[in-house]
């Protein structure tokens, strides 16, 4: 017999530990995975930038189905500073997503944030990887005995 809604809940927020980037929590609609996977600033000879990175998952579980659903958000902002001038970018996108990035470069300062606190050096970088979120998460919900909701064409498609 599946979990209840509360109990579902309870298996995804038994995976929270100190050693991850980032935290489930739960949500009125279900639980939510939040990810700050970059936060940095460099400072060059020329120049100087900074770049952070946001990754959300809301999770919609339906208890009268033992069902879950994914909705996808990705929001970035950057910033640099050099002889060309101010430049900077703001973006977000909803919908589903399996990524993967890598980051590294090295400045005269950089720092680099995460939930293990503040790193300065000079060096700056992340990983991430979407996986590293999902794949814990539905494997807690097929042991609470819970399947990802069936969805039609334009549902798979467009993360309905």
């Amino acid at each position: 017999m599946p979990d209840t809604l509360a109990g579902a809940q309870a298996r995804v927020l038994a995976l929270n530990s100190d050693d991850l980037p980032f935290v489930y929590t739960t949500a009125a609609e279900g639980i939510l995975a939040h990810w700050k996977y970059a936060d940095q600033k460099w400072v060059m000879f020329l120049g100087a930038g900074s770049f952070s990175a946001d990754y959300t998952l809301t999770v919609t579980l339906t208890e009268a189905d033992h069902e879950w659903n994914f909705r996808e958000a990705v929001e970035t902002t950057s910033a640099t500073l050099g002889a060309d001038g101010l430049h900077s970018e703001h973006t977000r996108f909803k919908g589903r997503q399996k990524s993967f990035h890598f980051d590294a470069g090295a400045a005269l300062f950089a720092k680099t944030t995460n939930r293990q606190g503040a790193r300065s050096g000079n060096t700056y970088g992340y990983t991430f990887s979407t996986d590293e979120v999902k794949e814990p998460l539905i494997t807690a919900l097929r042991q609470a005995g819970w399947q990802p909701k069936h969805q039609g064409l334009i549902g798979r498609v467009f993360g309905g």
